[in-house]
């Protein structure tokens, strides 16, 4: 048998051994108890239930719209990085229906496309008048045409909130919407009464 004849047999008994291998480990007594093992398959039972009143150390907990409106506190001061990082995040997920300064003139708006609603437009009393809290539920679940935003993480939706109270401040100043009335202001005109 020639040299070539002898390397092509030794190959093919070769692959004959190792594929008649995955039966024979079982004989090997270290191996034996390998495969006799329990275990559990995947989906097989069913998963622990949570403990009352937990949540995983790693989730975030979930408010819907009503329970953020009271619930939800914003953790931010405001500071300039922050509106910056909102005015990113805005950018990329709200401007193409909300317009780049929240008037609602988004590139999605028009004719074929999102109808140009009132709510559309984030520079108004209406969503002035909403607590910081339901703005950041809003962002979270969605309502109507807009989709819930869980997939920014939370303290990056609370940015987001400090860049929209920016903009409904810089509308204030353009005199689009009228400024809060201050506390004293209101006792002046209780007074006058």
């Amino acid at each position: 048998m020639s040299p070539r004849g002898r390397s092509a047999g030794l190959i093919v008994a070769l692959a004959v051994a190792v594929g008649a291998c995955d039966d024979q480990i079982k004989r090997v007594p270290i191996f034996k108890t390998m495969s006799w093992q329990s275990s559990v398959e995947a989906f097989e039972e069913t998963p622990r239930t949570a403990v009352p009143g937990t949540m995983a150390i790693d989730a975030e907990r979930t408010y819907d719209l009503v329970a953020s409106d009271t619930g939800a506190v914003n953790p931010l001061s405001g500071t300039a990085g922050e509106i910056a990082r909102g005015q990113e995040l805005f950018g990329q997920f709200c401007a193409p229906c909300h317009g780049p300064t929240g008037a609602g003139d988004g590139s999605v708006v028009g004719p074929n496309r999102i109808p140009a609603i009132p709510l559309l437009n984030l520079r108004t009393e209406l969503t002035r008048g909403y607590s910081d809290g339901y703005l950041w539920g809003m962002i979270t679940n969605g309502r109507g045409l807009m989709p819930a935003y869980r997939r920014i993480p939370p303290q990056e939706r609370w940015t987001i909130v400090e860049y929209l109270r920016q903009l409904q401040a810089d509308a204030v100043a353009a005199g689009e919407i009228p400024p809060l009335e201050s506390s004293s202001d209101a006792d002046d005109d209780e007074e006058s009464l």
